[in-house]
């Protein structure tokens, strides 16, 4: 009769296996660095400081409603074409 001699640490090193694999997967699903933040290629000079961030998108905002109104009155006083020439039109 040939009997097979159980292999005690084969479930261990099963189970240790999978957990390193679970590691490793989850290091390659977890995000990267929030885009935000200023990385190493950014030279010092054109970081921000919250403040500054603030001054600029105020500024931002303030041009775009210019620009809005701008659009908004060309609308609503409408604008006048006349046209002086006519091209030739061609007959079937």
């Amino acid at each position: 009769m040939n009997v097979r001699k159980p292999v005690p640490f084969k479930p261990a090193a099963l189970i240790f296996a999978g957990v390193v694999c679970g590691a490793m997967f989850s290091e390659l699903l977890r995000p990267g660095l929030a885009l935000a933040q200023p990385g190493k290629d950014l030279p010092p000079d054109k970081v921000l400081n919250a403040a500054d961030r603030q001054q600029q998108m105020a500024a931002s905002l303030s041009q775009i409603n210019d620009r809005l109104g701008r659009i908004e009155s060309l609308l609503t006083t409408g604008d006048k074409v006349k046209v002086t020439e006519m091209p030739a039109t061609k007959d079937k």
